[in-house]
């Protein structure tokens, strides 16, 4: 906890509404003030001597009872906190508790506020789908029981708004999870989902669910990750993000970003030309609107194909200044490595490749995914350098870990294993360059950038045909 939440807790415990046990209250006065020292020794006995006296002899069960009773309230307080956090979920509570109370005149002008607030929204979440679900079926069974058994229409509306929230609530599940299997290989049972998204194509399902943004949204990104080589869920995305981003809560509106984002490296790392351009631009939109930052910070990983972009690109004053300005910005205990190894993919790109070499020594592998980016960079760095045996070295070392690391997935393994033996054969074909003819070397060099450019999964493979193009 924050100074914050820890005053606001210290409150809540000492609430009579919700804690009248004086020595729970005492207790966490003893720590929260105890805190303000840094780390300081509260063993049993000392806690028990504060709490009831030197004269009162040591039971430890005393002190295991309060802490017990002080973790419940800590529960319930989080319980509380959460309850701000929720929209409509207080509304959803109160209708709830005034129906069973049978507070009608209450239940009734609570509903029709939360009705109201409900269709003033401009975006339709999964909280706003699934507090409309709650609000109408409890509304339809107290309207049924106490003023028109009859109400078939309002039962009608209970169903198909349990269905816009379930659908909508599925088919984000359904993204993330897809895009779990792509990136660490990981396998999913996922249900009725086919068989959901054949009724949401259907008229009914068009009439129904057509106009939810939520579920058109999700669908799309999900299309987006089954069929890539369709166009037409990528630029549905993009058309959202542009055109109709305020139909979208904020939550939603991060994932539409990050879900077009990883489209876009994939298309590129396909080698689809026209991708690295237009995620530039999206880059620059995500930036400018917000969407790339969590709570003013921004992933490790972004700040990354951000860079590497940029650099690629040739957009130098742009990169450098978001290497820098975005330093702070990066997750505290991750900021030195990411920043370390961007800095060298900048140098690189600039051609510095020693000054490059010397800020790769900074970088740790602190995970597969930094392992991998500092071996492809030391790669291309030593092939500028012409450090031949080194390269091949790496390279095979390289190709090993890959085979051998289980959080690659295997589409991933295809990959880097791919690019491992192109980049052999690039550089053993290079040091063989001065003993062979030139129409040979042409020739042999032709067939191993036709080879590259007809392979599917590959990566690094612009830098890969870059080297390879015959001159």
């Amino acid at each position: 906890m924050d100074g914050r939440e820890r005053e606001r807790f210290r409150q809540f415990v000492n609430s009579p509404y919700f804690n009248q046990h004086e020595p729970s209250k005492k207790l966490l006065d003893i720590m929260f003030d105890s805190f303000e020292f840094g780390h300081p020794n509260l063993d049993k006995k000392r806690l028990h001597r504060k709490l009831f006296g030197k004269d009162v002899a040591f039971q430890e069960q005393r002190i295991a009872d309060i802490m017990s009773g002080l973790m419940k309230l800590l529960s319930r307080f989080l319980a509380v906190e959460q309850l701000d956090e929720e929209p409509f979920l207080g509304e959803v509570l109160t209708l709830k508790r005034a129906e069973a109370r049978g507070r009608y005149d209450l239940f009734k002008s609570r509903e029709k506020r939360m009705r109201r607030i409900i269709e003033r929204q401009d975006y339709r979440d999964r909280h706003l789908l699934q507090a409309n679900y709650q609000r109408q079926a409890t509304y339809v069974y107290y309207y049924a029981n106490h003023e028109n058994r009859g109400d078939a229409a309002g039962m009608q509306q209970m169903l198909d708004d349990l269905d816009r929230y379930y659908l909508a609530e599925k088919l984000r599940h359904a993204c993330h999870l897809t895009a779990n299997t792509l990136l660490l290989n990981t396998s999913f049972d996922f249900g009725i989902l086919s068989e959901m998204i054949e009724a949401l194509l259907s008229s009914r399902g068009q009439e129904l669910f057509g106009n939810e943004p939520s579920i058109q949204c999700y669908y799309h990104i999900l299309m987006s990750m089954q069929d890539g080589e369709n166009p037409e869920h990528y630029q549905k995305m993009r058309y959202f993000l542009n055109e109709e981003l305020h139909r979208f809560s904020e939550t939603e509106q991060q994932e539409l970003y990050l879900f077009a984002n990883n489209y876009c490296i994939l298309r590129i790392r396909k080698g689809d030309s026209k991708f690295p351009r237009e995620y530039f631009d999206l880059v620059r939109r995500g930036i400018d609107t917000g969407l790339v930052y969590r709570k003013g910070q921004i992933s490790e990983w972004n700040y990354k194909n951000f860079v590497t972009l940029g650099s690629k690109l040739g957009e130098y004053e742009w990169t450098e200044d978001f290497l820098e300005s975005h330093y702070e910005r990066l997750p505290e205990d991750r900021r030195d490595n990411a920043y370390a190894l961007n800095k060298a993919q900048y140098l690189y790109s600039r051609g510095r490749y020693d000054e490059a070499g010397d800020m790769l020594l900074q970088v740790t592998d602190s995970d597969v995914k930094y392992h991998l980016a500092r071996v492809q960079l030391e790669v291309r760095i030593a092939y500028e350098q012409r450090e031949t045996t080194y390269l091949l070295n790496q390279l095979e070392t390289f190709r090993l870990y890959v085979l051998r690391q289980k959080k690659i997935s295997s589409n991933d393994k295809r990959s880097y294993t791919n690019y491992s033996r192109f980049a052999k054969q690039l550089a053993n074909l290079r040091l063989q360059s001065d003993f062979m003819d030139k129409e040979t070397f042409k020739r042999k060099l032709s067939g191993l950038h036709q080879k590259i450019s007809d392979t599917s999964m590959l990566v690094d493979r612009e830098w890969l045909l870059k080297e390879s193009q015959p001159a």
